[in-house]
């Protein structure tokens, strides 16, 4: 079923579903960004280690499998593949719906002072 879509013209709509809200920042989690390198340099998430989806198996010795991932990608299909990866190999892992391509639109200046409940737009 799909979401409300309703919700997302709001402003409070959209502060709830700021991907990278609430997110542990303390080291008790590793966040990882699956994008290219030249994806990543063009802007990412604070905290997140780069380890793109296509090499992402010879890198996972360097995981932690004792703390959950958190996995960002541009839009939320490649990270959903790298938790799938993940998980066959005993990770515990969230991935980030729209990625960082919704970020940047939620969290864009003109985004948040233009957004009106809908039908209420000036």
């Amino acid at each position: 079923m799909p979401p409300c879509l309703c919700s997302f013209c709001s402003p409070h709509g959209l502060a709830r579903r700021v991907p990278d809200a609430g997110l542990p920042r303390d080291g008790s989690a590793t966040l990882l960004d699956i994008r290219t390198e030249g994806e990543y340099r063009r802007g990412h998430l604070e905290g997140f280690r780069n380890i793109p989806l296509d090499p992402l198996r010879a890198h996972l010795a360097e995981l932690d499998p004792e703390k959950p991932v958190f996995v960002n990608c541009q839009t939320g299909l490649h990270s959903y593949l790298a938790c799938r990866i993940l998980a066959q190999h005993g990770f515990s892992c969230a991935h980030l719906s729209g990625g960082y391509s919704f970020y940047r639109a939620v969290t864009a200046e003109q985004l948040a002072q233009s957004a009106y409940p809908c039908g209420m737009e000036k």
